[in-house]
């Protein structure tokens, strides 16, 4: 119960980066009822697809879905999902353009998501996995910091985008939980799933950056 307090913590500050850091772009009542909506999404998305996963097995009755406190359970992995559907269907009502919030909302977001992570390695007791995951967490999250500011010059993107910290995140970040999950011998499906989701981001960072536009163009000369 103690350590809620992470998730707590992590809310609040995601809550108020986000209100900090986007206020002069977006309207602040649009701002507010879309943080408070996406952190819903988060939690009831992951509690909703941690149930699914394991239907019949963690859930005796229906009132377990809600339990949170003697039936305990999340798939972060399902909440991000959930979090980046909502995000969608607001950009989209709300007339923002969805790849210029993902990348202004992803440091709220790494200082949400790493103090969840935290969580993890306190109630594991410093179990070596779950440190190692937080460690990858923050180590993409450093590398993503050090490429959000000079992205732009690179020679290669010449798209010059905004939303190339969105994917440069998700794909190192992917690819090194991936490796984790793998050399700990994980059930494969979420391995496969981190690397797969990975080459995917991968591939959207290369499309955004218009990397195969020349390819494309050698193909219509021929």
């Amino acid at each position: 119960m103690i350590l809620g307090i992470f998730r707590i913590l992590g809310i609040i500050l995601f809550l108020y980066l986000t209100w900090r850091n986007l206020r002069e772009d977006y309207r602040e009542e649009d701002l507010i009822s879309y943080s408070w909506l996406s952190m819903l999404a988060f939690f009831l998305g992951g509690r909703l697809i941690f149930g699914l996963m394991n239907w019949g097995i963690w859930n005796e009755n229906y009132y377990d879905w809600i339990n949170f406190w003697q039936k305990p359970g999340i798939s972060f992995t399902g909440g991000y999902v959930v979090f980046l559907i909502i995000s969608y269907l607001v950009a989209n009502q709300r007339g923002w353009k969805l790849l210029t919030l993902a990348e202004d909302i992803i440091n709220s977001f790494m200082v949400f998501i790493s103090l969840i992570f935290l969580e993890e390695v306190f109630k594991s007791n410093f179990d070596l996995k779950s440190v190692s995951l937080f460690l990858a967490l923050i180590f993409g999250w450093f590398l993503t910091s050090r490429v959000k500011k000079k992205y732009r010059s690179f020679v290669w993107y010449k798209s010059g985008k905004k939303g190339f910290a969105y994917f440069f995140a998700n794909f190192i970040i992917m690819f090194l939980l991936g490796l984790i999950l793998f050399w700990f011998k994980e059930d494969m499906v979420y391995p496969i799933l981190y690397l797969s989701g990975s080459l995917i981001f991968l591939i959207g960072l290369f499309i955004l950056g218009e990397v195969f536009e020349p390819l494309q163009i050698l193909g219509r000369k021929k």
